[in-house]
């Protein structure tokens, strides 16, 4: 019976096949010593199958550890299967990375699981998730603020990931392994009340079982169901980002009208798949910072913004919203153009300033040209500041910057992005977007100065300036 509930869910998974050099995790305990023989006794429907023991002493417990080691690699001689071992100082690990000490040991885990794939030329490498595990890791997110996503638990198969008992419990396993003479080992971190997980499994599992003794079964069918639909949410999130937003230098850029007419549900998964782009990471990011921009969207302000963990900003004005990291869109460096040539300001963004007669490049965007007569150096390069005037082309009266950017409906967030060149008699051009007037050049008359600006920097501000869709 136990075995053939194992088949059902590696078959439903196409977790094995024939040959499969799988590595599997053995910590000694019930559930990975009952994954073992699982696999030893598997070999008899997937012919040729391998496993590598893979051990890891996170060397938090002592002698113990050390006697876990001991006894893994005394298990996988006796059933034939090649060990290998890892000590690790996952406390200094903790330190250095920042992470708890859960999500540290898992790091150093995974990794190591992953050489040992490449070394032996694995397939797959196989974790002995249970019922039970699936049911804390539900309870644990829910606790935390997860969505349906979240509430997915942890899946059955993941790339080249296998788990193959998570159809089954903790007390199946161990009959499995009682039945056929096997033991195991105890791990006295378990019934220790400092990590979450075993405050769930020992303290908040047993009191919901007075409610409903089936409980972890029903949150295990809960979590299957929370995944199917989280899947197909994650495949439509795909699509809608494709269409509504793209990479640009610094970050993410959106169309705010198109991500407002899809429902919640997308809405609140493009906002996810957004932040793990430009962050890298969901760690500390909750349901209440996603709610927080909502409301920003919601509310029809001209321009805001909401401050996120881990340093990302999330901008929103003139029918564009932003995900960037905060420092992505910090103000340039002020430069000065004492004569002509190519200056770099960043890796992304140069200028060059030459006498040209070349006037091919007049209408371009990203191009200035100057009666030079009316330029002197040095020219300065900067970014807008409060109170700065300017003569907009077309024009005979100065108006402020600020005005300039709200009558263009560019967005407050790329205000600081826009390079401002300025001499001693004043600005002369706001790069890419509008000479100054009293600057400007006779199409009839050369040579002319000529100011370019260069490199992927102009992406976001063409984006913007120019309201192109997004798609």
């Amino acid at each position: 019976m136990f075995l053939s509930k194992i088949r059902k869910t590696v078959d439903s998974f196409g977790m094995l096949g024939p040959g499969d050099v799988i590595v599997t995790g053995v910590s000694g305990g019930s559930d990975s010593m009952a994954l073992l023989l699982v696999l030893r006794d598997l070999r008899e429907f997937y012919p040729n199958i391998d496993v590598i023991v893979s051990h890891v002493d996170h060397g938090l417990r002592g002698l113990e550890s050390e006697e876990d080691a001991e006894f893994v690699k005394e298990a996988a001689e006796k059933l034939g299967f090649s060990f290998e071992c890892l000590q690790v100082d996952t406390e200094a690990f903790r330190k250095k990375h920042k992470l708890s000490l859960e999500d540290a040991a898992r790091e150093l885990r995974y990794e190591f699981f992953n050489d040992i794939l490449v070394k032996h030329s694995a397939q797959k490498i196989a974790t002995a998730h249970t019922l039970n595990d699936q049911a804390e890791t539900v309870i644990m997110r829910f606790i935390r603020g997860s969505g349906s996503q979240g509430l997915g638990g942890i899946r059955p198969s993941v790339g080249n990931i296998i788990r193959p008992l998570i159809s089954v419990t903790k007390l199946e396993a161990r009959k499995y392994l009682q039945s056929k003479g096997l033991s195991w080992r105890e791990d006295s971190t378990n019934s220790s009340d400092k990590f979450l997980r075993n405050r769930i499994r020992n303290e908040l599992i047993p009191l919901l079982e007075s409610y409903n003794p089936a409980i972890e079964q029903i949150l295990s069918r809960m979590a299957m169901v929370c995944a199917a639909e989280a899947d197909f949410i994650s495949a439509e999130t795909e699509k809608k980002f494709k269409e509504i937003v793209r990479v640009v230098p610094g970050g993410l850029l959106g169309d705010t009208e198109k991500l407002f007419r899809e429902p919640s549900a997308l809405r609140f998964c493009i906002m996810r798949k957004s932040l793990l782009t430009v962050k890298g990471d969901l760690d500390s990011i909750s349901a209440k910072h996603l709610f927080s921009i909502e409301e920003v969207i919601k509310s029809g302000q001209s321009s805001a913004e909401v401050t996120l963990p881990g340093g990302v900003v999330f901008y929103m004005g003139h029918g564009f919203f932003f995900f960037a990291r905060q420092e992505s869109l910090c103000e340039f460096l002020r430069t000065e153009i004492k004569s002509r040539g190519t200056y770099e300001i960043s890796k992304n963004f140069e200028v060059k300033v030459e006498l040209t007669d070349d006037i091919s490049l007049w209408d371009s965007e990203n191009v200035g040209y100057f009666a030079p007569e009316k330029v002197n150096f040095p020219i300065t390069l900067r970014s807008f500041s409060e109170g700065d005037r300017f003569v907009p082309l077309g024009m005979r009266g100065t108006k402020k910057l600020k005005d300039f950017f709200i009558d263009e409906k560019i967005p407050r967030f790329i205000r600081k992005k826009v390079p401002v060149f300025e001499t001693c008699n004043g600005i002369i051009w706001l790069g890419g977007i509008r000479t100054d007037n009293r600057f400007k050049a006779d199409k009839a008359k050369g040579p002319w100065l000529r100011i370019m600006i260069l490199g992927s920097f102009r992406k976001l501000l063409d984006l913007v300036v120019k309201k192109p869709k997004i798609s």
